[in-house]
Protein backbone atom coordinates (compact mmCIF):
# COMPACT_ATOMS: atom_id res chain seq x y z
CA UNK A 1 0.00 0.00 0.00
CA UNK A 2 1.49 3.40 -0.95
CA UNK A 3 2.27 5.45 2.17
CA UNK A 4 3.80 8.64 3.46
CA UNK A 5 5.29 8.48 6.95
CA UNK A 6 6.35 11.54 8.89
CA UNK A 7 7.09 12.80 12.36
CA UNK A 8 4.87 15.18 14.31
CA UNK A 9 6.96 18.06 15.65
CA UNK A 10 5.67 20.78 17.97
CA UNK A 11 2.17 19.30 17.61
CA UNK A 12 2.21 19.99 13.86
CA UNK A 13 2.10 17.69 10.87
CA UNK A 14 4.39 19.27 8.25
CA UNK A 15 5.13 17.70 4.87
CA UNK A 16 6.15 18.86 1.40
CA UNK A 17 3.53 19.25 -1.29
CA UNK A 18 3.76 20.10 -4.97
CA UNK A 19 1.42 22.81 -6.29
CA UNK A 20 0.67 23.71 -9.91
CA UNK A 21 -2.07 24.80 -12.27
CA UNK A 22 -4.22 21.76 -13.21
CA UNK A 23 -2.99 20.19 -16.46
CA UNK A 24 0.19 22.28 -16.57
CA UNK A 25 3.67 20.97 -15.90
CA UNK A 26 5.29 24.37 -15.31
CA UNK A 27 5.56 26.41 -13.28
CA UNK A 28 5.21 24.29 -10.19
CA UNK A 29 6.56 24.66 -6.71
CA UNK A 30 7.32 22.50 -3.72
CA UNK A 31 6.15 23.95 -0.43
CA UNK A 32 6.11 23.23 3.28
CA UNK A 33 2.54 22.22 4.06
CA UNK A 34 0.66 22.02 7.34
CA UNK A 35 -1.88 19.21 7.55
CA UNK A 36 -4.83 20.68 9.49
CA UNK A 37 -7.64 18.26 10.35
CA UNK A 38 -9.63 21.21 11.74
CA UNK A 39 -9.73 23.03 8.41
CA UNK A 40 -12.46 22.18 5.92
CA UNK A 41 -10.70 23.72 2.94
CA UNK A 42 -7.14 23.84 1.63
CA UNK A 43 -5.54 27.30 1.65
CA UNK A 44 -2.43 28.67 -0.03
CA UNK A 45 -0.15 31.57 0.83
CA UNK A 46 0.47 34.68 -1.29
CA UNK A 47 3.95 33.23 -2.03
CA UNK A 48 2.44 30.14 -3.71
CA UNK A 49 0.08 32.29 -5.76
CA UNK A 50 2.98 34.42 -7.00
CA UNK A 51 5.46 31.56 -7.60
CA UNK A 52 3.04 29.33 -9.50
CA UNK A 53 1.46 32.31 -11.31
CA UNK A 54 -2.07 31.38 -10.28
CA UNK A 55 -5.06 33.37 -11.46
CA UNK A 56 -8.15 33.68 -9.24
CA UNK A 57 -11.24 31.76 -10.30
CA UNK A 58 -13.61 33.41 -7.85
CA UNK A 59 -14.19 34.95 -4.46
CA UNK A 60 -14.75 33.23 -1.17
CA UNK A 61 -15.20 33.75 2.52
CA UNK A 62 -13.38 32.06 5.36
CA UNK A 63 -14.27 32.00 9.02
CA UNK A 64 -11.18 31.47 11.19
CA UNK A 65 -11.28 30.53 14.88
CA UNK A 66 -11.88 34.19 15.78
CA UNK A 67 -15.30 33.91 14.11
CA UNK A 68 -14.79 37.04 12.01
CA UNK A 69 -15.58 36.47 8.32
CA UNK A 70 -12.70 37.32 5.94
CA UNK A 71 -13.12 37.86 2.19
CA UNK A 72 -10.52 36.01 0.11
CA UNK A 73 -9.79 34.82 -3.42
CA UNK A 74 -10.29 31.29 -4.71
CA UNK A 75 -7.86 29.43 -7.01
CA UNK A 76 -8.07 26.12 -8.88
CA UNK A 77 -4.91 24.11 -8.19
CA UNK A 78 -3.43 20.63 -8.49
CA UNK A 79 -1.75 19.56 -5.25
CA UNK A 80 0.25 16.36 -4.74
CA UNK A 81 2.33 14.81 -1.98
CA UNK A 82 5.07 12.17 -2.34
CA UNK A 83 3.78 8.68 -1.58
CA UNK A 84 6.20 5.76 -1.39
CA UNK A 85 5.27 2.34 -2.69
CA UNK A 86 7.34 -0.73 -3.39
CA UNK A 87 8.18 -2.28 -6.72
CA UNK A 88 8.45 -6.05 -6.45
CA UNK A 89 11.81 -7.43 -7.55
CA UNK A 90 12.82 -11.04 -8.21
CA UNK A 91 13.74 -12.89 -5.03
CA UNK A 92 11.06 -11.20 -2.93
CA UNK A 93 12.86 -7.89 -2.52
CA UNK A 94 11.22 -4.54 -3.09
CA UNK A 95 12.63 -1.31 -4.42
CA UNK A 96 11.12 1.93 -3.15
CA UNK A 97 9.27 3.98 -5.71
CA UNK A 98 8.10 7.52 -4.99
CA UNK A 99 5.04 8.78 -6.83
CA UNK A 100 3.09 11.96 -6.32
CA UNK A 101 -0.58 11.55 -5.46
CA UNK A 102 -3.21 14.19 -4.95
CA UNK A 103 -6.06 15.96 -6.64
CA UNK A 104 -7.38 19.10 -8.26
CA UNK A 105 -9.30 21.32 -5.90
CA UNK A 106 -10.39 24.87 -5.21
CA UNK A 107 -8.18 26.53 -2.60
CA UNK A 108 -8.57 29.83 -0.82
CA UNK A 109 -5.81 32.39 -0.37
CA UNK A 110 -4.53 32.68 3.19
CA UNK A 111 -5.09 36.26 4.40
CA UNK A 112 -1.46 36.39 5.62
CA UNK A 113 1.95 34.85 4.87
CA UNK A 114 2.64 32.18 7.55
CA UNK A 115 6.25 31.86 8.70
CA UNK A 116 6.40 28.05 8.93
CA UNK A 117 4.44 26.84 5.90
CA UNK A 118 2.88 27.94 2.60
CA UNK A 119 0.03 25.45 2.17
CA UNK A 120 -2.63 24.53 4.71
CA UNK A 121 -3.98 21.11 3.74
CA UNK A 122 -7.63 20.91 4.77
CA UNK A 123 -10.02 17.97 4.90
CA UNK A 124 -10.92 18.47 1.23
CA UNK A 125 -7.39 17.18 0.47
CA UNK A 126 -6.76 14.92 3.47
CA UNK A 127 -9.99 12.95 2.81
CA UNK A 128 -8.22 11.47 -0.22
CA UNK A 129 -6.02 9.46 2.17
CA UNK A 130 -6.28 7.31 5.26
CA UNK A 131 -4.62 9.21 8.13
CA UNK A 132 -3.14 7.37 11.10
CA UNK A 133 -1.61 9.22 14.05
CA UNK A 134 0.35 7.18 16.54
CA UNK A 135 2.60 8.71 19.17
CA UNK A 136 4.75 11.29 17.40
CA UNK A 137 4.28 9.82 13.92
CA UNK A 138 1.68 10.13 11.21
CA UNK A 139 0.99 7.88 8.24
CA UNK A 140 -0.91 8.87 5.12
CA UNK A 141 -1.85 5.88 3.01
CA UNK A 142 -3.88 5.40 -0.11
Amino acid sequence: MPTFVGTIKNNQIILTSRVRVPGAQEPEGHYRSLLDTGAQRTMISPRVISDVQLQPTGDGKIIPASGETIDTLEFRIRIDIPIQSGIALPGGKTMPNVVHMGKELDAFELPYQPSGYDVLLGLDFVSLFHLTIYGNQFILSN
